[in-house]
């Protein structure tokens, strides 16, 4: 009898303990937040390096070099890129 008795009571327990773990999963409401979009602007300095960066590959392609190889060429875009960023 007694066997019988905490059979039941672990069953009992156990099956108690499964459903408080189930019914805690459905109440669970995950927090959301809005979703923010953020455009990046670089500005002034991020456009001077592009222009005077296409500028002086350009013009060492027309040269059939490569502006890696000479300090010319970066004499060049310093040049422009300073130039540019003071129209800024």
């Amino acid at each position: 009898m007694k066997k019988v008795f905490l059979i039941l009571v672990f069953v009992l327990a156990t099956g108690t303990s499964f459903m408080n773990a189930s019914s805690a999963n459905d109440e669970f409401l995950p927090i959301t937040k809005p979703v923010i979009e953020i455009e990046e602007d670089f500005g002034c300095a991020s456009r001077c390096v592009g222009w005077a960066r296409g500028l002086v590959v350009d013009f060492a392609e027309r040269n059939e070099d490569d502006p890696n190889d000479n300090q010319f060429y970066m004499d060049i875009y310093m040049r422009y890129y300073t130039g540019c960023l003071r129209g800024c």
